[in-house]
């Protein structure tokens, strides 16, 4: 039986020693070299944050800086040379991501350690032989070429995939608007969840790890809570490592549709005897979940797919919008997939041609003002919470 191995330390606060501690720990018990074991002389590493927006990092929404930076002074240590770099929401311009470094606190790293902020917008193709939806895709060509490819997730609540974390982190290879496409090519939860474990796949990082130090629950990936959990994790295979986070927030592996559908391709452990966690093992911590949360999978089984894939759609909640809050940035308007937003000079907020809607959630993800919620039917709530 194989098995998975997937390290978690504690670490209570953002302080770098105690950062550099935990992930010393929880890297020298994946492997006997720790870190060197990834990382040679003379690399070029890529560390591939979540940096969703820029918002501050005390807002919980992106990879926290002092980690960033704890991780990149282990990559020099080794003579290696860390870049930091993401594909955040919006336009994928040289100017958009100097802003996002600013305000996510990535800008104020690399200053003080003297390493690079990605500002290459160039891509490149990568394939495969096989995947669940897609066999190849377009991808941020500085981190498909560097050396060591070193995944930084968040963990965070997600009103379409339940959980952000290792897999959905990925996604943020792929440049700027033409995430929008893959919104379009598969509507359906699950066509979606499946092209994320193919762009996670394709993109196979050496080494996950998680900032778990303190994450986000609710309305994710922007909107949600803090929520101190307290760790550090880190493993070398994604689906291992997001098992060991549905398990910490109180998920199964069928409440998470990357992980369903990873296991029933024969991706990561297939059962709990196949996860070994070295280290700190928490409780399941019962995560407030997202009202958007999608559960489509039990519609499945009592009716055809293609029959509850369409039920799903009519009753998955939608996008409401709050003229108190919004700001008319229109940020909203221009990532919505389907173009099923506009917004007028007289309209305090954007209208929704609901019929269009796929409810990809991208406008309350993407909104900077928080100003969007969801709305659900009676119905709605046994499918969706």
């Amino acid at each position: 039986m194989k098995e998975y191995r997937v390290a978690s330390q504690i670490c209570h606060t953002y302080d770098r020693a105690e950062l550099s501690r935990a992930l010393s720990q929880a890297l020298l018990s994946l492997s006997p070299k720790g870190l060197a074991d990834h990382v040679k002389p003379g690399d070029r590493v890529a560390l591939k944050v979540n940096m969703l927006m820029g918002k501050a990092p005390e807002k919980t929404i992106t990879t926290h800086p002092e980690l960033v930076a704890a991780v990149a002074e282990m990559v020099m240590e080794l003579g290696a040379h860390p870049f930091i770099i993401d594909s955040p929401g919006g336009p994928y311009t040289a100017s958009a991501l100097r802003l996002a470094y600013e305000r996510c606190g990535f800008a104020s790293v690399a200053r003080e350690l003297g390493i690079e902020l990605n500002l290459d917008t160039s891509t490149t193709t990568v394939s495969a032989a096989q995947g669940l939806r897609i066999r190849n895709t377009e991808m941020l060509k500085p981190a498909v070429e560097a050396d060591v490819l070193i995944n930084l997730p968040k963990l965070k609540t997600h009103g379409l995939t339940t959980m952000t974390c290792a897999v959905k982190n990925m996604f943020g290879m792929i440049p700027g608007m033409q995430k929008i496409e893959f919104h379009m090519r598969s509507p359906e939860v699950d066509g979606f969840c499946a092209m994320l474990v193919d762009v996670a796949n394709l993109a196979s990082p050496e080494l996950t790890i998680v900032d778990a130090v303190i994450a986000m629950e609710g309305e994710g990936p922007s909107g949600g809570n803090p929520r101190q959990v307290g760790l550090v994790i880190a493993g070398e295979d994604m689906h291992a490592v997001d098992t060991f986070a549905a398990e910490i927030m109180g998920l199964d592996v069928s409440d998470v549709p990357t992980l369903r559908l990873a296991r029933e391709a024969g991706m990561g452990p297939d059962s709990p005897d196949q996860l070994l966690v070295l280290g700190a093992r928490l409780e399941p911590q019962s995560f407030l979940l997202p009202t958007a949360r999608v559960r489509t999978h039990l519609l499945n089984q009592f009716l055809p797919a293609s029959w509850a894939e369409a039920a799903a759609r009519k009753l998955r909640p939608i996008p409401q919008f709050s003229a108190d809050i919004c700001t008319r940035c229109g940020i909203c308007v221009r990532s919505c997939p389907p173009v099923a937003l506009s917004l007028t000079q007289k309209e305090t907020t954007p209208t929704l041609d609901e019929g269009a809607c796929i409810r990809c959630f991208c406008c309350q993800e993407l909104c900077p003002e928080h100003a969007i919620s969801v709305k659900r039917s009676l119905l709605g709530r046994l499918l969706f919470r």
